[in-house]
């Protein structure tokens, strides 16, 4: 088959409003399933106001998007924080400093929505030492949370 110049156009045309079609689905899309837990937490579907604030804080940037968190409640009024191992990036990561700054986008957006909820939320980082060279199986933070008076960071809203 011979390529003519109306074909090599028409190939062409039909290639770009294909990526067009593509960039336009891409770019409306919601994405309603990482979405839910800020719907639900909005809607006042957890009872425990400290799910209110992780539901929030679940979704803070991570490297790869990995979401490298374990969650324990404790008590009544009290998160420890893990690192989920096996999330880790050794290839690109291999000393854990972006999932610790993960870490702490995850704690900065927990303290500004656990305000929102009318609590102070007291973060100790490595409550058992801090891990050296890597992340390990102890915790990365221990919160506390007390009732205080409701406030909003304008970087939360």
């Amino acid at each position: 088959m011979v390529l003519t110049r109306r074909s090599a156009l028409l190939g062409a045309g039909t290639t770009a409003a294909a990526v067009a079609a593509a960039g336009a689905f891409i770019a409306t899309r919601t994405p309603s399933r990482a979405l839910r837990p800020w719907d639900e937490a909005l809607r006042g579907a957890y009872g425990d106001p400290r799910l209110r604030a992780l539901a929030y804080a679940v979704l803070a940037p991570n490297p790869h998007n990995r979401q490298p968190w374990l969650i324990e409640l404790r008590g009544t009024d009290r998160i420890l924080l893990f690192c989920d191992l096996d999330r880790r990036l050794p290839e690109t990561d291999p000393f854990d400093r972006q999932i610790a700054i993960g870490f702490g986008c995850f704690l900065e957006l927990l303290r500004m929505a656990a305000a929102r909820e009318g609590l102070a939320a007291t973060i100790e980082p490595f409550p058992e030492g801090e891990p050296r060279p890597r992340l390990d199986d102890r915790p990365v933070a221990r919160i506390g949370f007390a009732p205080a008076e409701r406030s909003s960071d304008p970087l939360f809203a």
